[in-house]
């Protein structure tokens, strides 16, 4: 009877938790994105500035657009020396919140 009760219970606490470091990473990402991003893409990702894609309506993946990112694109420069994998990968997550 206690492993009935146990089982969802962890599982509802792993979700939350997903959840919450889910968030935390678009909300990183989103000050790292506002400080380094906006001036080509602007604030709601639709900017275009000097051939910037439209975020909101870009259908890449994580992997697609953690590479764009970490490697540049035509103008857009390579942030790999400029940010960690760690802050890349937030900025992948705060770019797919604009797609909502």
């Amino acid at each position: 009877m206690k492993l009935k009760i146990i089982i969802p219970l962890l599982f509802t606490i792993h979700s939350l938790t997903a959840k919450a470091q889910a968030q935390q990473a678009a909300d990183d990402g989103k000050l790292i994105f506002e400080k380094k991003c906006t001036r080509c893409h602007g604030y709601d990702g639709t900017k275009g500035y000097l051939g910037a894609k439209n975020l909101r309506k870009s259908r890449l993946d994580d992997d697609g657009l953690f590479a764009t990112i970490t490697n540049g694109r035509w103008i857009m420069p390579s942030w790999k020396r400029k940010l960690t994998p760690q802050q890349i990968h937030a900025v992948v997550a705060y770019i797919k919140t604009l797609r909502n």
